[in-house]
């Protein structure tokens, strides 16, 4: 980024050379985004509730009435974002570009504080197109923070949290390559680190049991791209390390985890379908409904069995005008591989930090599954868009029967199995946003 500023500079004295250079290498944007949002009852959500998680469980009082059904409105202007892409920057038959991207999330707590300006990405590539003899064969490598390579496609909808947790979503800092072939095939391998979306663990949700763990993430894909057909299928490698002291005793025990992914889109004319299905381990840095559980082996050291998740989406839209859309979502708990006699769930941070075993035997719930309906239509007026989306969410909650604990399969696959219940969420947004 420093040879870029001293390029700006050198064009400074010049005025009409100067605004040349921007308009050839420097694309700036953005947009003030405007939501209005109504929920029915009490939910979990980030960024000042408007990234929406899941209805919080019920709570009844002494005449049956959920004391968590209570009516919100919110009003707010901090996801509006400013960037700049930075392209045609050429040395030596590389191409250089770069982008920089900042939104007002920061400063709050609640829906009270300052908005502050906040980093979404920063990342720079380096291009080689023609390699060896083949002129359709192109090389980009990506290095800076970006949207994790399992997280960049997304539902067809104007809602902030675009789809999660029925998808992985993740920006992260990584090292990425993409290798395209002249056929419409490309391969992408990225390392990739944590720093805001992190796994959970017994300090927390925390970048530090990948520090510790010194390995990166490591993920691989394959994709292919045909006139308005898109697929894509990847697989993910996590290996952290919780603990680095066990008890007073220095512990070198890992845990790992793999999840896939698949992902198909199709456009023609107005018309965007777009599908994503995960099926995997320890998904909570993703933002999805998973985690680990930690149990002790017959000396009494902490080991880790990943729980496992199912999580999908469907998205339709058509329009451009105005433009009708619908997201359905659907992601299932689906318990360890094994049985273990578990004394903690490190668990999605957004939806509960650490979930105890003294926590089922005091009547915790924990979530089996949930689902998402959501229609919205968008009025585009040039660069001018106002829109009105209903959302629905569902969440199973159960417990782990807390009379016998010690007999039952559900508690040993760290799966609720009794007393299982429906809490829904009714959410009415209102969109109104000026791209610039």
């Amino acid at each position: 980024m420093a040879m870029l500023g001293l390029s700006v500079l050198a064009f400074a004295g010049d005025k009409e050379g100067f605004k040349e250079h921007l308009q050839n290498h420097y694309k700036f944007y953005g947009f003030i985004r405007n939501y209005f949002t109504y929920d029915s009852h009490e939910s979990k959500g980030g960024t000042a509730d408007l990234f929406y998680w899941t209805p919080v469980d019920s709570k009844l009082d002494e005449n049956g009435n959920d004391l968590n059904q209570i009516s919100q409105f919110r009003f707010l202007s901090l996801t509006s974002r400013v960037g700049v892409d930075v392209s045609g920057y050429k040395i030596q038959g590389l191409e250089f570009g770069a982008k920089v991207e900042a939104d007002f999330y920061a400063g709050l707590t609640g829906s009270t504080g300052t908005a502050q300006l906040r980093l979404r990405q920063a990342f720079l590539t380096m291009t080689k197109t023609g390699l060896g003899k083949d002129q359709d064969m192109k090389s980009v490598l990506k290095v800076g923070q970006a949207w994790h390579p399992m997280a960049a496609d997304m539902p067809d909808i104007y809602s902030l949290e675009t789809g999660a947790p029925f998808g992985p979503f993740s920006r992260t800092p990584l090292v990425q390559e993409d290798f395209t072939f002249g056929n419409g095939l490309s391969l992408t391998a990225a390392a990739i680190w944590q720093m805001q979306y992190t796994s959970s663990g017994p300090d927390g949700a925390s970048a530090n049991y990948m520090k510790y763990g010194i390995a990166p993430e490591l993920y691989l894909g394959v994709n292919y791209q045909h006139e308005g057909f898109l697929a894509r299928v990847g697989v993910d490698f996590l290996s952290i390390k919780p603990r680095n002291f066990d008890g007073g005793v220095k512990t070198r025990e890992r845990m790992n985890a793999t999840m896939g992914f698949a992902y198909l889109q199709y456009k023609r004319d107005l018309l965007t379908v777009k599908a994503k299905t995960t099926l995997g381990q320890a998904g909570e840095h993703f933002g999805l409904m998973s985690g680990y559980a930690e149990y002790k082996d017959e000396d009494g050291a902490s080991k880790y069995a990943p729980l496992r998740n199912s999580a999908s989406w469907l998205s339709v839209s058509y329009g451009k005008k105005l433009v009708g859309s619908l997201m359905v979502g659907y992601s299932q708990n689906l318990g360890t591989s094994k049985d273990v006699e578990w004394t903690s769930i490190y668990y999605n941070k957004a939806l509960v930090a650490t979930f105890t075993a003294a926590d089922a035997l005091a009547g915790k719930t924990l979530i089996n599954k949930m689902f998402r309906i959501e229609p919205e239509v968008t009025y585009n007026i040039g660069k001018f868009s106002v829109g009105l989306e209903y959302m629905l969410t569902g969440a199973q909650y159960g417990d782990f029967i807390p009379s016998n604990l010690g007999g039952e399969n559900c508690y040993f696959r760290a799966l609720p199995a009794e007393n299982l219940h429906w809490v829904l969420n009714h959410r009415i947004q209102a969109l109104v946003k000026f791209t610039f």
